[in-house]
């Protein structure tokens, strides 16, 4: 795919596929960093055709290595933002002795899937919308990709552990790449659950935030960070410089 040799000229490392069945995403760049001698693209196989998917995860490539080495950086997790998830989740509402006993591990798992969330959905919207443009070869599959991709998403909506469920601020991205999903594809239907969910209002000020900021990739941090200032992920992360 020429996407994928373009990766590899920028960045001087090659690109390995490696089929996996256990992963929930469809496919997953691992890009090379600290020595380390190819980025490896990791894909549950299916009879679908990949091509979007493999697409959309080398975008994040390119808009990394498009960048001068001294402008690259990784987003880290910085081990905060787990209590403040426990109060989220405890807000509101009584919680009883198995709710309680719960809640560290399910605070867990909902920061990790928040931070995945923000800076996929923020930045995956500049490559949706470059693919859009640059590769119109791919306009079926994409929609297809998108269209799963929401259906996969509805199911945060429903997840709950007890009494616990994702907390709405936490719900702002996909809710904000719903209301972008509908605006790139021409339809109407993605955002309509979020609204019964409370998220719709946060979501689209991350879609008014995103507008608002210019697509170039050096904008990329400054998008992620507005979007977490507004949903209060701010100091859950970090930017380390990123290094071959």
């Amino acid at each position: 795919m020429e996407i994928l040799k373009r990766v590899e000229t920028l960045s001087g490392c090659p690109v390995e596929f490696k089929p996996d069945s256990s992963l929930s995403l469809r496919a997953t760049l691992q890009m090379a960093r600290d020595g380390a001698p190819a980025h490896v693209l990791r894909y549950r196989p299916s009879n679908d055709p990949i091509d979007y998917w493999v697409a959309y995860q080398a975008g994040y490539a390119l808009r990394l290595f498009d960048l001068p080495p001294n402008e690259r950086f990784n987003f880290t997790g910085t081990g905060e933002g787990a209590e403040q998830v426990e109060a989220l989740l405890a807000t509101g509402q009584p919680l009883s002795e198995a709710d309680k006993a719960v809640l560290p591990g399910f605070a867990k798992v909902t920061l990790q899937w928040a931070l995945l969330n923000l800076r996929s959905y923020a930045i995956g919207m500049r490559i949706d919308q470059w693919m859009a443009r640059e590769h119109p070869s791919l306009r079926e599959m994409q929609a297809a990709g998108v269209e799963s991709l929401q259906q996969e998403n509805l199911q945060l909506l429903s997840k709950r552990v007890g009494r616990l469920s994702v907390p709405v601020p936490l719900l702002a991205p996909v809710a904000a790449y719903a209301i972008f999903a509908d605006r790139l594809l021409g339809t109407s239907v993605y955002a309509i659950p979020y609204r019964a969910a409370g998220a719709l209002e946060p979501g689209t000020e991350l879609l008014r935030i995103s507008d608002a900021i210019g697509s170039d990739r050096r904008n990329d941090r400054e998008l992620v960070d507005a979007w977490a200032s507004s949903i209060g992920m701010t100091g859950w992360y970090t930017w380390t410089p990123y290094k071959l």
